[in-house]
């Protein structure tokens, strides 16, 4: 398959005005599960169904807003805080490099998505449903 060319003639084109890979803080999020781990304790599969069904609403509302709009929103409702690598007590998959800044999104009250973005990608790694993945203080 041949590559994409970057002209004006390609339909490929971002439309005028568009967010860029540049500006994803303009965009909202993408979530993505693909690097979490089956079989830590912190994965999907252990949360209970409530848990579950709550992370699918916050994912869903989550999505209707932009980066920007969850970077300044409140911590603990639908904004983010970055989090120490050291404070995190969980198995981290292998592919996790050492810098990588780890980010929390809540779900289910206080409860935690810990994760990383990557442009517009939160990639979760883990969900603290039962507040003993990381160092609560």
């Amino acid at each position: 398959m041949k590559p994409l060319k970057k002209d004006s003639k390609s339909p490929f084109k971002a439309p005028m005005g568009a967010a860029t890979s540049d500006n994803t803080d303009a965009q909202p999020p993408i979530f993505s599960f693909e690097k979490m781990v089956v079989g830590t304790g912190y994965s999907v599969t252990c949360c209970q169904s409530d848990d579950q069904a709550a992370l699918s609403r916050q994912l869903f509302a989550l999505s209707r807003m932009t980066w920007r709009d969850i970077k300044s929103a409140p911590r603990h409702g639908l904004g983010t805080e970055k989090m120490a690598r050291g404070s995190i007590h969980a198995p981290l998959p292998s592919a996790v490099t050492e810098d990588v800044t780890f980010l929390v999104l809540r779900f289910n009250g206080m409860k935690a998505m810990v994760g990383y973005r990557d442009g517009r990608t939160f990639h979760i790694l883990l969900l603290d449903h039962d507040f003993t993945a990381y160092k609560h203080s």
